[in-house]
């Protein structure tokens, strides 16, 4: 008894951490309020107002490298919800795996994610962003030693819905630190696709990164010759409140042209805009808000079914 008690005054006299071997994890649950102001199709309004409830549950461990998320919509019945687990796991010194898999389709993939040095810059399935020094040793002790997704999150933000990726079911977990730090900045970016419709056509895109003297990020423009894919262009800054106005056009079949705002010390966010789908005319006025989140943690990574339904419960008391 003597001798532990004696261990651990060494160890504190010395400023070693002490360990706590007993793994602990956290969850993020939060409900996304979809609304539909008005649909016309023609110039013809053909309902009225509707709305969809979207439900997330983030379970993930203290460094953020093993994340299982649970989400569903409100228009089914049943409290069951839809399990995706993400992992990210060390191939090289210089290289990451994401492992995604579906538990409900078993399906999987993976993003391979490698860090060089010589040009401080990320590539996501060769896909390549390329950034200051100061953004980049960051995300080389954040991302690559201690594989924190949440930050491989905020670096693509912008394109968690391009097919490369599909990320989207993340898009609650970011970190938000390249917007708290004037210092990160992301001086390019190169990204490749196929369209959608017709998988032989391939585009190869550049995105434009621009900042202002403060270093807030006051736009990102994704083009290719006069064709622009998608822009975001800073409205206003507030403190810890930012809102852009934002534009996607994906190999016209449709548009998204809304204005954005997410406050990056809360989990809060919103949206309104138009959604066009150019082959059949229709336009879809719409309205999103996210200001209900609860935080917990848990002692295990999985939860089990009265977990699910209890926390289900509390984001709709």
């Amino acid at each position: 008894m003597q001798l532990k008690i004696f261990i651990k005054f060494i160890i504190v006299l010395i400023g070693l951490p002490i360990y706590n071997f007993g793994q602990s994890y956290k969850n993020l649950a939060l409900v996304e309020d979809y609304i539909i102001k008005e649909t016309r199709t023609n110039d013809e309004i053909v309902n009225e107002e509707n709305k969809v409830l979207f439900y997330y549950i983030y379970c993930f461990d203290n460094l953020k490298e093993d994340i299982l998320v649970y989400s569903k919509r409100s228009l089914d019945d049943e409290i069951n919800f839809e399990c995706t687990n993400y992992t990210l796991t060390q191939e090289t010194p210089n290289k990451l795996l994401l492992n995604i898999s579906n538990k409900s389709d078993k399906k999987s993939r993976k993003l391979e994610i490698a860090f060089f040095n010589k040009n401080m810059s990320i590539s996501i399935d060769k896909n390549m962003f390329y950034l200051n020094k100061t953004y980049f040793s960051y995300l080389e002790k954040e991302l690559l030693n201690k594989k924190n997704i949440s930050e491989l999150i905020d670096l693509i933000d912008d394109f968690l819905d391009e097919d490369i990726f599909k990320l989207a079911d993340l898009k609650y977990f970011s970190s938000k630190e390249k917007y708290r730090n004037k210092d990160f900045r992301i001086l390019k970016a190169k990204i490749t696709t196929a369209n959608a419709q017709n998988e032989d056509i391939i585009t190869k895109w550049t995105i434009n990164y621009s900042y202002n003297k403060e270093g807030v990020l006051v736009s990102v423009n994704q083009k290719s010759k006069d064709e622009t894919r998608y822009s975001k262009t800073l409205v206003n800054h507030t403190g810890t409140i930012f809102s852009y106005k934002v534009y996607r056009q994906m190999d016209e079949r449709f548009s998204d042209d809304k204005e954005i705002t997410f406050d990056i010390a809360q989990n809060k966010y919103s949206d309104k805009g138009t959604y066009l789908q150019i082959g059949l005319n229709k336009e879809i006025n719409y309205e999103t808000i996210v200001d209900k989140s609860i935080n917990l943690s848990s002692s295990n990574l999985k939860l089990n079914k009265n977990e699910i339904i209890e926390i289900f419960q509390r984001l709709n008391e």
